[in-house]
């Protein structure tokens, strides 16, 4: 008995060491584990800065190349809006002297018209185109085509007639073409 008191007491023993034993190697493992678990999070958090570095690199870097492109952008459209500008200010200057011109060639043709019709006028006050010869006076021909030589028929063709003429209505030159114009209703 005293032997297996001696093994009671050395198994009782025994189971203490080993029990003493795994709590240390519990203990141990604990540890371990805590310590591999610090190492993780350490890794963790090394691969958690790393990535967000990156992020921010990758941000810096999308910002820049978005600063970049709106700022190319914004030039590209202010270039274009001064060219619009430009195109926009030839145009009305084209504009403008087309209508300076066409107006001028409106003035023109009305001044055509006029004188054409101002011509029209005097070919109609005018009855005959008569050639001066050596035997004429202005009463020989207010006689010819008026039937009369009073004063008031060849004064007449001499008013009608001052720029051919000259001042002196008593002098008339062979070969002269003079303008016989229509009676007014006053010597008719």
């Amino acid at each position: 008995m005293a032997n297996e008191k001696k093994g009671l007491f050395g198994n009782l023993f025994g189971k203490k060491d080993t029990k003493e034993e795994a709590e240390q190697a519990a203990k141990e493992a604990a540890e371990e584990a805590k310590k591999q678990a610090e190492v993780a999070a350490e890794n963790a958090k090394r691969v958690a800065d790393a990535a967000r570095k990156k992020a921010e690199t990758e941000a810096t870097k999308a910002e820049y190349e978005a600063k970049k492109i709106a700022s190319e952008t914004q030039t590209r459209m202010e270039e274009a809006k001064r060219e619009a500008r430009e195109k926009l200010e030839e145009a009305k200057d084209a504009a403008k002297e087309k209508a300076e011109k066409l107006a001028a060639s409106r003035e023109t043709a009305s001044k055509l018209e006029l004188a054409e019709k101002q011509m029209a006028e005097k070919a109609a006050q005018y009855i005959d185109n008569y050639t001066v010869t050596a035997d004429d006076t202005l009463s020989h021909i207010a006689l010819r085509f008026y039937g009369k030589a009073t004063p008031a028929y060849y004064t007449l063709i001499y008013e009608h007639n001052k720029d051919v003429i000259g001042d002196n209505m008593n002098v008339i030159k062979p070969g002269q073409v003079l303008r016989i114009p229509a009676l007014p209703d006053d010597l008719k």
